[in-house]
């Protein structure tokens, strides 16, 4: 395969998944907004911007809800926004036509579509919920297009190789930020402290804080599952870091890149995929109090600096070129 035609595929997988990421995100922080006390908006939307990166972009002053909403969803000049992905992953997915089954190209070429026909700065005032779940639902089903349309071939493994390092990093910048904000209260060990009143305050107080950042990685109902009605932070952590079935995990993504990775590499070490295995075994086993111990933001830093360092290694090995954005970066494509 032409190196051009394995990038392209590779970004292509990441830009629908930032979409449908941001997507998800908007819509729970919307969701969210309902139930919080008034006067936290501007707050919310800042820290939105700071896990997609995109703080800078936006530019200085206050935060404006409406602007901000309309600046992650359907900014062209945003290389982050919605629209932009969408656009650059369809274009991406046209310079492989011929690699690429006819009902995937249709389905990114048909969202695309819709999304330049329809008004969506109007739609972002009158129904908001019915667009962003439409953006969500659309995006998911070009995964599952590409997964019941095309072989499992190189074509695949680009496409997946992209989508889940993309989604490993925004899952570690969900955690990091999201508990970022309470870790004043909490201290270091979440677990100790949730015997104290301190953080039996916080944990009422912050309920929903915890649900929407599992509502963030569509994990809500699965945890549950696993840990009934608790919400302790470092539960949380732990089942979005290291549970190893849940697909948005870091541990299952790093995990499923590995495995595209080897399979693309023909099973031979390579600079790409000794960097991926560090980084994954780095998690596979650990325990979460192990985590906190060493500091939970310095850990993640390391993790996305790792995953910055596969994609780099990715480009150089196939692409045989300089990368077009580290994976801490807003890719310009």
């Amino acid at each position: 395969m032409l190196a051009r035609l394995a990038e392209n595929l590779f970004w292509a997988g990441r830009y629908v998944e930032r979409a449908e990421d941001t997507a998800r995100m908007v819509d729970v922080t919307y969701h969210t907004l309902l139930e919080s006390p008034q006067g936290r908006g501007s707050q919310s939307w800042e820290q939105l911007l700071e896990v997609l990166h995109l703080q800078e972009l936006y530019g200085d002053g206050p935060i404006e809800p409406e602007r901000a909403v309309e600046f992650l969803v359907i900014d062209r000049d945003n290389p982050g926004s919605i629209a932009a992905c969408i656009t650059r992953a369809r274009e991406n997915v046209r310079s492989v036509r011929e690699l690429v089954s006819s009902e995937l190209w249709e389905s990114i070429n048909d969202l695309h579509l819709t999304l330049r026909s329809r008004d969506m700065r109007q739609e972002l005032l009158d129904q908001p919920f019915q667009l962003l779940r439409w953006i969500r639902r659309d995006c998911m089903t070009i995964y599952g297009v590409a997964s019941e349309t095309m072989p499992r071939d190189d074509v695949w493994r680009f496409m997946a190789l992209g989508r889940l390092l993309e989604r490993a990093e925004m899952t570690c910048r969900l955690i990091d930020v999201r508990y970022g904000q309470l870790e004043p209260v909490l201290g270091a060990s979440p677990r100790a402290a949730v015997g104290g009143e301190a953080a039996m305050g916080a944990g009422r107080t912050d309920f929903h804080h915890w649900t929407s950042v599992l509502k963030s990685a569509s994990a809500l109902e699965a945890y549950r599952r696993r840990y009934r009605s608790s919400m302790d932070p470092a539960d949380v952590v732990e089942f979005l870091l290291l549970e190893p079935d849940l697909p948005r995990s870091v541990v299952f993504c790093l995990a499923g890149a590995m495995h595209q990775l080897e399979a693309l590499s023909g099973g031979a070490p390579s600079p790409a995929t000794r960097r991926l295995g560090r980084a994954t075994s780095s998690l596979q086993y650990r325990d979460v109090t192990d985590l906190f111990d060493v500091g939970l933001h310095e850990f993640l830093d390391g993790v996305q600096d790792q995953v910055g360092e596969v994609a780099d290694a990715v480009a150089a090995e196939f692409f045989r070129h300089q990368p077009t954005g580290a994976m801490h970066a807003i890719a310009t494509g």
